[in-house]
């Protein structure tokens, strides 16, 4: 049996059943603002959203937010992956290679349409845990919403817009969160340089936003501004992909100084361009195949992500100024969408203390993803 047909074996009938606009409403309401980093005024990089950042960036974009995000849920942790069974049935589901399902996905991208539109759309809902409390610990989520609209046109501007949508106790956190007082805001320190703090509200708060390009540049490739015209040239096999994306590797992160293993820097920036960037489907297909052929990288079954979508999960452990983590995808390789990419404890340091292994502490999922000649929403 080949991994197409694996895979159809094991996917869940009521995967295939459409999403109602009420559902998909609702999904969107568990989402988180992002926020741009303040950038040298020496050179203007396209800032990146939280959920693009390595852990350290993470941090140090945390640092200059105007208000933080949370998420709640937990993923199988690195130790002990769980393998759920369809629906219906007492077996358990064909658990794919994390090769098979990454092939798998890059098989379907090359068989997505290229699309046609002015924009290039894209929603998302975001997160990033934080531990509060004052009289005991406990997580608090923060929602909020993201849009993106990346112009074809080098004529055109490019924008991005954000909402906080709140802040409130994680799910298993009320009863800490009551016998801490219950309080509507919270202080909590930021790792940067010198130290400092953070207030979150509970209230959410009005859309902002603002044009993202610079010029003619509209994305963040591997470290470096691109225009929409060098984004369609992307190489479309996995090794000349691969020596395009490591061209920008200097041993560190993106969006930091701290070091980072070439592998990890890969799977990172890897998973941006499948994420969010107007690329043709044969490079999403090699941007797969990358991933595909990392080492380190194991297969987490059937996953759920933070808005209750399942899909097939891979994920790598990363390690960190501030603890062991594992970065995971979540994947329909039917479709070869990628739903969600999130960072999950396995022993959290830093902003994350506290969170049990297997919690996930910053996640981008994504709802939307589409071509479209409809306009920016401007706040």
């Amino acid at each position: 049996m080949n991994p197409m047909e694996q895979l159809r074996k094991a996917r869940p009938a009521h995967l295939d059943t459409p999403v109602d606009e009420g559902t998909r409403a609702a999904e969107l309401n568990y989402a988180m603002a992002q926020f741009r980093q303040a950038k040298p005024a020496r050179a203007r990089k396209i800032a990146k959203p939280v959920w693009g950042l390595g852990l350290a960036g993470v941090a140090a974009a945390t640092a200059v937010a105007v208000g933080v995000t949370a998420t709640g849920g937990t993923t199988p942790a690195p130790s002990a992956p769980a393998v759920a069974a369809p629906q219906g049935e007492q077996q358990p589901a064909v658990k794919l290679s994390a090769k098979q399902v990454l092939l798998v996905a890059a098989e379907s991208s090359l068989k997505a349409k290229a699309g046609s539109g002015a924009y290039w759309h894209i929603v998302t809902s975001s997160g990033n845990a934080q531990q509060v409390g004052t009289k005991v610990q406990y997580t608090v989520n923060s929602l909020g919403r993201s849009e993106t609209w990346i112009a074809r046109s080098p004529k055109v501007d490019s924008w991005w817009v954000s909402q906080n949508l709140g802040t409130k106790p994680a799910p298993g956190s009320e009863a800490a969160w009551k016998q801490d007082g219950s309080p509507t805001t919270w202080t909590v320190k930021v790792a940067k340089r010198g130290g400092g703090k953070l207030l979150i509200d509970s209230k959410g708060g009005k859309p902002f936003g603002n044009p993202i390009n610079v010029g003619d540049k509209i994305a963040d490739l591997a470290g470096t501004n691109v225009s929409f015209a060098e984004l369609q040239t992307l190489p479309t096999t996995a090794a000349a992909l691969k020596a395009r994306l490591m061209q920008g590797y200097a041993g560190h992160g993106t969006e930091s100084d701290e070091p980072q293993d070439a592998d990890a820097w890969l799977f990172q920036v890897t998973s941006g361009v499948l994420s969010d960037m107007p690329v043709k489907p044969a490079v999403r297909a090699a941007a797969y195949k990358v991933l595909a052929g990392l080492d380190g990288v194991r297969s987490l079954g059937e996953v759920t992500d933070a808005l209750g979508r399942k899909g097939q999960g891979i994920g790598r452990a990363e390690s960190w100024p501030n603890g062991q983590y594992e970065r995971q995808l979540i994947i329909d390789p039917e479709t070869g969408l990628l739903l969600t990419d999130q960072i999950v404890a396995v022993h959290a340091g830093g902003q994350w203390a506290g969170a049990k292994p297997g919690t996930v502490v910053n996640y981008n999922a994504i709802t939307k993803a589409e071509w479209t000649n409809n306009k920016p929403v401007k706040p």
